[in-house]
């Protein structure tokens, strides 16, 4: 098919006796608009040349939707209704710290959290499933943070 509209393409200017380097002024103006008009009214023609496939993206792109597949997996045992989930561990110096600043947050928005303390065996289960050992993390349905939030940064995601 290809070699077919090469040809084609090829012949074109031989059957209409066109020069394509040898345009005049006016000629090359009017080409150019037609040119430019076929880009505005269709402009997936010059994508792959203005923005090329970026696949280091694609492949992230691939890894995020596995994890928000594994979460959504796993959204009963670890949400358990509740927006947000904390999962603490027991030699953690932020954890105390990850817990009662949730605890005030979701006081304030009127809402709840499930809170997973990695010493229990099915938490600490549930934490190796999703791929994360060290505490404090949290998981939404839609993202797993790492490490201790700031106060801040929670309240973006829980606010009504």
């Amino acid at each position: 098919m290809r070699l077919a509209l090469a040809c084609c393409v090829a012949a074109f200017p031989v059957a209409a006796q066109t020069d394509f380097g040898a345009l005049t002024h006016a000629e090359r103006r009017a080409l150019g608009e037609e040119v430019r008009a076929l880009l505005l009214a269709e402009p997936e023609l010059a994508a792959p040349a203005v923005a090329p496939r970026n696949y280091a993206a694609e492949a992230y792109q691939e890894k995020a939707q596995a994890d928000l597949a594994l979460i959504s997996s796993l959204t009963d045992q670890v949400l358990a209704g509740a927006p947000i989930a904390l999962f603490t561990g027991d030699d953690c110096a932020d954890c105390g710290r990850a817990l009662s600043e949730l605890e005030a947050i979701t006081d304030t928005y009127r809402t709840t959290f499930t809170h997973h303390m990695m010493s229990d065996p099915a938490s600490a289960a549930l934490a190796a499933e999703l791929g994360m050992t060290d505490p404090p993390f949290y998981v939404m349905a839609d993202r797993i943070l790492r490490g201790h939030m700031p106060d801040i940064v929670l309240r973006r995601y829980l606010a009504p």
